[in-house]
Parts: structure tokens; sequence; C-alpha cells
């Protein structure tokens, strides 16, 4: 091949190199080659996941069941509470979620003292505690000392009907709730001793630990019957629910 044809045949290569590329680094066999890749890496996630779910199928594991689920509920509702009023058996039950700081919970009161005054026998109370403010777990400690001594619902209502009177810090608090107690009667040094203590502060987590598995977003948070209702509740509102339970309840 002469030196004339040569440069043809270079000028000749240079025009068309993209034509002599492999087709692997052509632009569609880019792209095939990535839509291949995925598909390759869906098929082994894929078969990861098949292998994963053989296995738990053959080692008995598997997850609750309806039944399993709906007991664990069940018992994050009712709890382990000493702050119940009204028999175990009562046809209707009522479990609030409050805080003893909260004002919603405040507006709330009313209802609560008119079930207590007017269904003797007929509704169960159960109070949870879920605190939410400052001075809320001082607050919930100093019922459930009082509660120890029998006297928790008057503590409770104390604290309601007087609500502004305890938006205090945890220290003015330390001073005034020993001398609410003495006014209720309580043994001051069983209540001091108690208090000091903070015996009751895992009832109170866990109180607040079901409530969060409940997914309670405030308070109050009622569970009538086990059916949810959220917000403040008026005399009339929580009446006409219980009068509408008793009486589908024969």
């Amino acid at each position: 091949m002469s030196l004339e044809e040569r440069v043809q045949y270079a000028a000749m290569k240079a025009r068309h190199v993209k034509k002599l590329r492999p087709w692997y680094l052509k632009w569609w066999g880019i792209i095939l080659l990535a839509i291949a890749s995925l598909i390759l890496i869906f098929v082994i996630a894929s078969g990861i996941y098949v292998v994963k779910q053989v296995q738990i199928i053959n080692s008995g594991v598997s997850g609750p069941s309806a039944e399993e689920q709906m007991q664990t509920y069940l018992t994050a509702i009712s709890g382990e509470s000493d702050n119940s009023w009204g028999p175990s058996n009562a046809k209707v039950t009522i479990v609030e979620f409050a805080d003893f700081a909260c004002p919603y919970c405040e507006e709330s009161y009313p209802a609560i003292k008119n079930i207590q005054q007017n269904y003797g026998g007929q509704v169960r109370i159960i109070y949870r505690d879920y605190p939410l403010h400052d001075n809320s777990i001082f607050l919930a400690l100093s019922a459930r000392c009082a509660g120890e001594q029998g006297k928790f619902w008057q503590m409770h209502d104390v604290f309601f009907e007087n609500q502004d009177k305890f938006n205090l810090t945890q220290e003015e608090l330390a001073v005034n709730i020993p001398a609410l107690a003495e006014t209720l009667g309580l043994n001051s040094d069983q209540f001091k001793t108690c208090l000091d203590s903070q015996k009751y502060f895992p009832r109170i987590k866990q109180d607040y630990d079901d409530g969060t598995y409940l997914q309670i977003q405030g308070t109050p948070t009622w569970f009538i019957n086990n059916k949810m209702f959220t917000g403040a509740m008026d005399k009339e509102g929580l009446q006409t629910i219980v009068d509408g339970l008793l009486n589908i309840i024969k």
C-alpha cells in the first residue's frame, strides 16, 4: 500500500471510528447493560428475601397472631393500676390517660365527677398517668403516694379543682404537697418517705410506655370499653357515651 493509500485509509478510519466501536461501548449498548444490571440486582434481592422467608417458615418462627396482638393491646389499655374507682365487673370501664397539669384534663374533670356521683356500681374508672408537663411527674408521684394510704381520688380531686395553684416548680411543690397531705389526713412521715423514694416512678413510666404503645397523641385520651376517644369531654358528652353503652349491655 502506497503512502497515499495509507493516508486515505487512516482518514477513512477516523471518520468511521464510532462505527468501529464494540457494541457495549455504544450508547444503546450502555443502556442495555444498565437495564440488565438492574434486573440482576432485583433477582438477587428477591432470591435472598425468599430464602429468608423459607428459613423463618422452616424454623417455625412467625409474627404475633391477631389474638396475641389484641391481647397486647388490651393489656396496654388496662395495665396494672391501683388508681381505680368502681367494681371490677362494671358494665362500662373508662380508662383515662391523663396529666394532672393538663388544662384539657382539668376541663374534663367535672365529667369524671358526674360519673362517680351518678353511676355507682355500673361504671369503673381507671386513671393512668401520661405526664407531659414539667411538674407532672411530681404530681403523679404525690397522688400515688396518697393512694398508698387510700386517698388517691381525694388528692386527684384537689389537683384538678385547684390546678392553677400547683403550677409550681418541683422545689415549691416539695414544700406544698406534704402540707396538702396533712390536710387530707395522711400520715405525714409515710407520705414523705414514699415521695422521697420515688417508689412509684416505675409504674408511672409503665403507664407512659403503654400510652406510647397505644399511640396516644395527648391528654386526655380515653378508652371506654376499649374504644379510643381523644380530647376533653364535658359532662353531657361522657354521660351520653356511658348511657349508650349501658342501654346496649343488659
